[in-house]
């Protein structure tokens, strides 16, 4: 699967806006959701793993993306940006909105075949962190761990950090993945990870 080839399709702000992505032979593409919080780095994560530079745009100011936006790699998948949470200085009406966009996704789109939750690596869980993994436990969505910006901790702090985060989460079982953009580590495995759940 060539993830340079992905295409941007559509951004959606409601179930009733979701595009029908098919295949060629008529067949949905099995949808991989991105979410977390607004400054956790998913643009600049998903312009990495696609290696196609303003793609998915990224912004200096936490919160930009209050939609959900979806790519595809034709014949192969999609790639669902869910809107980041938790920034403070976003208004509190679309604040409100968020929620019930990813839970509503989450939900009902049959096509999510897995969740991409991105955590950043030097932070510590909050209620709106928890909130999001009792909603991928209580649909039963499979979920990986992506561990952001590891690039800013030693390999010491990387370790006790990411036990810390696990434990917090309940993930000890779960798959996850320590990532950096500008280091350009953790593209490999993550693609693995999601071939393999496809």
């Amino acid at each position: 699967m060539n993830y340079q080839n992905v295409e941007f399709v559509k951004t959606s702000v409601s179930q009733n806006d979701y595009p029908v992505l098919l295949d060629e032979r008529g067949r949905p593409l099995p949808e991989i959701a991105v979410a977390g919080r607004s400054n956790v780095g998913k643009s600049s994560l998903l312009n990495h793993l696609f290696q196609r530079k303003g793609l998915v745009r990224t912004s200096s100011k936490p919160g930009k993306t209050t939609a959900i936006n979806f790519f595809t790699i034709p014949e192969h998948c999609a790639f669902v940006d869910l809107p980041g949470y938790g920034y403070a200085d976003v208004p509190l009406a679309v604040r409100k909105q968020w929620g019930p966009m990813i839970q509503s996704y989450l939900e009902i789109r049959e096509e999510l075949k897995l969740v991409l939750f991105l955590f950043d690596i030097r932070r510590t869980p909050k209620d709106e962190d928890f909130a999001l993994v009792e909603w991928l436990l209580h649909y039963q969505v499979p979920t990986v761990l992506v561990l952001t910006k590891s690039d800013k901790l030693n390999q010491s702090e990387k370790h006790h950090n990411t036990k810390k985060i696990l434990e917090a989460f309940r993930f000890e079982n779960f798959s996850y993945v320590l990532y950096s953009v500008p280091k350009n580590r953790g593209r490999d495995k993550l693609i693995k990870l999601i071939e393999e759940y496809l």
